[in-house]
């Protein structure tokens, strides 16, 4: 319900829940938000599609990772993680290649800079704390940049994210993708630049995304047993829809 809350006025929702973050829960959304996140995208903001930021977790001293969850993975999210004021990644945060972008949010207690903002019962706190402080972050910055170009679709949103994004933390941790964007484990695309978005989203030049293209294939089901110390790499090779073959699946929405 809190998914799908009169998409005629709200145009951005920011989530900061999810599976537990205990490095051993592997969740995601169940049958009526998935059906949420379509009608989301297909009709809220006047069928240009909502906008779902989602905070990707705070179990990093659990060792777990931001890709078990299922709402990060969502290709209908944006994932927001968290950066601390040194440009380091958070002892909380989970790495993992579903994060789109990060935020600044706190780092160590005591020694890094927390968030500053209101709180519960006409009260203000200057110690708001975890991805759950950088995700409203984000939607405040979203805000900003539709209300620059209010007729920014939800994919165009996701491409000027990607585009945007700043490199923080070690040069070395960095590497360039196939598309040729900077991207990190830990930091995704990088920390949101809301002047470069701004920019970007009012740019003459920028032409709205294309229509949605999702490839499917069939998943090769094998028995393996995965060692209680060890891990299990399973290799996929797969060519897109260049292929005919009765095992794949090609959809544009």
């Amino acid at each position: 319900q809190s998914l799908s809350l009169k998409p005629q006025y709200i145009d951005i929702y920011s989530s900061s829940w999810g599976p537990d973050d205990d490095g051993k829960t592997v969740d995601g959304p169940g049958p009526m938000a998935k059906k949420s996140f379509i009608k989301g995208i297909q009709e809220g903001s006047k069928g240009l599609g909502s906008i779902f930021v989602w905070a990707t977790g705070n179990g990093g001293q659990a060792k777990d990772y931001c890709a078990c969850d299922g709402y990060i993975n969502s290709i209908y999210t944006i994932s927001i993680g968290a950066v601390d004021n040194c440009g380091k990644q958070p002892w909380y945060a989970e790495p993992c290649p579903g994060t789109l972008a990060v935020t600044y949010s706190s780092g160590v207690s005591g020694t890094d800079l927390q968030i500053v903002t209101t709180d519960l019962h006409h009260q203000c706190t200057k110690d708001h704390t975890g991805t759950s402080a950088a995700a409203p972050l984000a939607a405040g910055i979203f805000a900003l940049v539709l209300e620059a170009n209010p007729k920014l679709t939800w994919r165009d949103l996701q491409h000027l994210v990607v585009h945007t994004s700043k490199p923080v933390g070690e040069p070395s941790e960095w590497h360039t993708n196939s598309a040729g964007h900077k991207v990190n484990n830990k930091f995704g695309f990088g920390a949101l630049d809301t002047g470069a978005l701004i920019t970007a989203a009012t740019d003459k030049e920028w032409k709205t995304a294309t229509q949605q293209f999702i490839f499917e294939t069939k998943p090769d089901k094998e028995r393996k047993a995965i060692p209680s110390r060890a891990s299990v790499v399973k290799k996929i090779t797969t060519d897109g829809c260049s292929s005919t073959a009765a095992d794949k699946i090609c959809i544009t929405k």
